[in-house]
This record gives C-alpha cells, sequence and structure tokens, in this order.
C-alpha cells in the first residue's frame, strides 16, 4: 500500500508539469510569448531592456517577475498557515485557487482573444491576464517541490535537466566500474542501481511530462483558443479531489 501511495504522487507530480507546460504555451501564444515561469528568461529580457532604455520592453518582461513572485510567496504562506490550523488538505486549496485564476484568464482573456492573442500590450486586459497566469505558475511552485527525497519543480525544467545530468555524471563511472566486476544481472539488482533508476525515471518522466503538456497546449489552441485551458484546470480538479480524498502527504513533496 505505501508502494502504491508513492508510485500515485509520483504521478500527481508529472500531472502537475503537464499542467504548468500546457498553460505556459497558451501564455507564450496569446501574451505576447509571455514566460509565465521562466523567471531566468524574464529578468534576462528586462536586464536587456532597462540596458537599452525601452520602458515598454522592461515592462512586459519585469511585470510577470513581480506577479510570480507575489504567487509564489502566497503559496507558501497558505502552506505556512495551514499547519497550525491542522488543515488536512493544503495542496487542494492551492490548486482550488490556481484553478481560479486559470479560469479567470479563461473568461477575461477571451473577451479580447483578436487575431490569435489576447489585446496588444497598451490593453489593461492583456495586463490582468499576464497577473493571472503567473499568479497561477506562482502557487503551483509552492506546492511540489520533493519527491522521492529530490527535489523537483513542476512549473519550470531547467533545473530538472541539471540534475539529471548531474545523476547520470555520477552514476555512469559507477556503472562502468560494477560491470567490470560483476554480471549485468548482479549490477541490475543492487539498491544503488534501483534507486539510480528511479531517480533517472522521475527526472525523464517530469521533462517528457513538460514538454507533452507544451505539445497539448499548442495544438489544442490552434483549435479551441483559449477554451484549451478547460484540459489543465480539470486535471487540477482531479487532483484537488484526490487531495481532498488521500491527502498528499508532504515527505513526498
Amino acid at each position: 500500500m505505501q508502494q502504491h501511495v508513492r508510485f500515485e504522487r509520483i504521478w500527481a507530480a508529472f500531472l502537475l508539469a503537464w499542467v504548468a507546460a500546457f498553460s505556459d504555451a497558451i501564455g507564450f501564444l496569446v501574451l505576447q510569448q509571455l514566460g509565465a515561469s521562466f523567471m531566468s528568461g524574464n529578468s534576462m529580457a528586462t536586464g536587456v531592456a532597462l540596458g537599452r532604455l525601452d520602458w515598454p520592453a522592461a515592462l512586459h518582461s519585469g511585470f510577470p517577475i513581480i506577479m510570480f513572485f507575489v504567487g509564489n510567496m502566497l503559496g507558501f504562506l497558505m502552506l505556512t498557515l495551514t499547519r497550525p490550523w491542522h488543515i488536512r488538505s493544503p495542496f487542494a486549496i492551492i490548486f482550488a485557487l490556481e484553478v481560479i485564476f486559470l479560469l479567470a484568464f479563461l473568461l477575461v482573456g477571451s473577451r479580447s482573444f483578436q487575431g490569435g492573442s489576447v489585446r496588444p500590450l497598451d490593453s489593461w486586459i492583456f495586463y490582468v491576464c499576464t497577473t493571472l497566469l503567473t499568479l497561477a505558475m506562482g502557487l503551483q511552485t509552492a506546492t511540489v517541490r520533493r519527491a522521492r527525497g529530490e527535489h523537483i519543480s513542476t512549473t519550470f525544467v531547467t533545473g530538472v535537466l541539471s540534475n539529471w545530468a548531474n545523476a547520470l555524471a555520477q552514476y555512469l563511472p559507477w556503472l562502468r566500474q560494477q560491470l567490470a566486476e560483476q554480471s549485468v544481472l548482479q549490477v541490475i539488482r543492487t539498491p544503488v542501481h534501483q534507486a539510480s533508476a528511479r531517480h533517472f525515471f522521475l527526472l525523464s518522466g517530469l521533462w517528457i511530462s513538460y514538454l507533452i503538456g507544451a505539445i497539448c497546449g499548442g495544438v489544442l489552441e490552434l483549435r479551441l483558443a483559449l477554451t484549451a485551458l478547460v484540459f489543465p484546470i480539470c486535471i487540477l480538479v482531479v487532483l484537488i479531489v484526490i487531495d481532498v480524498l488521500q491527502p498528499f502527504e508532504r515527505e513526498y513533496f
């Protein structure tokens, strides 16, 4: 039963990575290539714009940084405040708030959707949509941060790829030495190999889930526009139900 719970939680992380990439893809396509969770890219773009005294561009790339930070801080505050209150399903509360932000983005953005994107940068609606999407991504970033003892993120994958490379760099020399001393079957049965395989599966699954989410977002936005956000919203609703019925244990995250 314990192993089943762990496996279920890993798939919850994969689903959240899919949700984040799907939502990011929608934002990238309809909000002038907005990076809703790519704060390193936004920070670089803000610095370039400031260096060139391009104030509109600096606002375009700098504003999401502020909103993401606010959403992230709000998520951490909610988790912190729910501990003394002994709230059974704190993640469900955050996911519900994320659903509200995504649904509001869908409704507000659809009213000003024209030519495949939300109204140009000089429209207040553009910044409302930017706020809603980046707040949602900031909130999600505060939730799932550990799986199988590893630090992870479901909203951006640069750290995942770095950890993936680091794990392989440490594992391959060990594997080469072991294969020189033991058979392949003996190596596969060793705890070190099994732990490394689980780590590899976790990081690979996160990256693949994120990639598939972006693909789905790109494809469905062409056909459904912002209505495509119904799909990540439904996934979040499923995760809310799971957390209410069987709360996510924090040692897994």
